[in-house]
């Protein structure tokens, strides 16, 4: 139709080509949406070097949470030459109307509803900042830093999440969903905290601990005795990696029992797919896991129990699934002070997979879950640790059923100095 000259033709041409060829490379080079899954490679404890900065995340719910969180970070040894970083979260549930009830309780008074939520909130902010505050002067090697984050339970695993990722920590702490009463016995204190916590085991950007508090800051750090469960798989190489930086703390004493399993308690359930377990989507070569466990059990001999007389080392043999709740019973009589054991969702045997089927907390995994029961009878604290990179734990479709608050509205972190 001749609307262009040849040589206008040719020049738009030309300048079609050099952008389809320029404006590809330049967003590549500008915009990298890997970049923030690749900074989480190895964020993991046992991924950091021994001279590195631990920085760990600190979920909290209230002011008696934050105690028994500062007693058990302050067992992670803060050293000159390698410091730690916490960094405190005080989860608020988001009520109300979102904009101005954010606005009123972070600029001046409001006569909006929920005014006196937020304002107890405030004061149990207070409370949180000074109790770390507190371990940040008594430690020169940890640094403090409180965020306050008020938002929806449905959606405040995602807060968690960005803030994990801001601040490149290595591991997230959340506290379980029971606390000890005073009967000695563990009883459900919200059942949103649960739901909270098994929202964050299933896509945190770095390793997750939950914390099982019975009492734990009553003990003096001076004699403390941790018992670690290795039974095998990603998770127990982390809570390894987590007891074994714990023994370099003064006065505490680790012991390293390691549950070996063969025959029936030995095969592998091939049968159990995804959504029945939450492991990853295909099935892991129990081999290949099992020559990274014995490379990295080896390595902590050779290290820390040949050098450390406060450092145990001792194997079990499992050959049935009643063997295992007749172990903990026995290892249970000896006492200890904290269980640490890995949740364990990457295991495949079949022993393990019939167990998770009597579980009522599955986020703490078969060990923990025994552990932590009341029929149980232990006094025990306990940490579970599920490492980074081998995939969340999936725990149904009534995941956020019992969350109080769908409303959608944005949330909103404040830093406190």
């Amino acid at each position: 139709m001749q609307i262009f000259f040849v040589p206008t033709y040719a020049v738009i041409t030309s300048a079609v080509l050099l952008m389809t060829v320029v404006v590809s490379p330049v967003i590549n080079a500008v915009y990298r949406p890997r970049k923030r899954f690749e900074q989480n490679k190895l964020k993991t404890i046992q991924k950091l070097r021994v001279d590195a900065e631990l920085r760990i995340l600190a979920c909290v719910h209230n002011t008696r949470q934050a105690t028994s969180m500062i007693s058990i970070i302050e067992t992670f040894n803060a050293t000159r030459l390698s410091p730690i970083h916490v960094c405190a979260m005080y989860l608020i549930e988001l009520t109300g109307r979102a904009a101005a009830l954010v606005a009123a309780h972070i600029e001046k008074p409001s006569s909006q509803p929920g005014e006196q939520n937020l304002t107890k909130s405030q004061a149990e902010l207070e409370n949180i900042a000074n109790a770390f505050d507190a371990f940040g002067e008594a430690y020169d090697a940890a640094r403090i830093e409180t965020l306050n984050v008020v938002s929806s339970y449905a959606t405040i695993h995602e807060d968690i999440y960005n803030s994990a990722n801001e601040k490149h920590t290595s591991l997230i702490v959340l506290p379980f969903h029971k606390q000890l009463n005073s009967e000695g016995a563990l009883e459900v204190t919200n059942v949103v905290y649960r739901d909270i916590n098994q929202n964050v085991m299933q896509h945190a950007p770095c390793s997750v601990g939950i914390f099982v508090d019975r009492d734990f800051g009553s003990i003096p750090k001076t004699n403390l005795r941790i018992l670690m469960l290795f039974v095998g798989g990603p998770d127990d190489r982390e809570a390894l990696a987590v007891a074994w930086r714990m023994a370099g703390h003064p006065g505490i004493k680790l012991s390293v029992v390691r549950i070996l399993l063969f025959d029936e308690a030995a095969e592998v359930d091939g049968s159990v797919h995804d959504e029945a377990r939450g492991i990853l989507s295909s099935v892991m070569d129990s081999e290949k896991q099992k020559e990274l466990d014995d490379d990295y059990i080896n390595s902590f001999r050779y290290t820390a129990v040949n050098n450390k007389d406060y450092i145990s080392y001792s194997e079990i043999d499992v050959h049935t699934g009643e063997d295992i709740p007749a172990i903990l019973n026995e290892l249970e009589k000896n006492g200890c002070d904290l269980y640490v054991v890995g949740q364990g969702n990457c295991r495949s045997s079949k022993v393990f997979s019939n167990l998770l089927e009597w579980c009522e907390c599955l986020e703490l995994g078969v060990i923990g879950d025994i552990l932590a029961s009341n029929n149980f009878g232990s006094r025990s604290s306990l940490l579970v640790v599920q490492q980074y990179g081998y995939g969340g734990m999936v725990f149904g479709k009534n995941l956020n059923q019992k969350a109080t608050n769908n409303d959608g509205f944005e949330s909103l972190v404040v830093k406190t100095e």
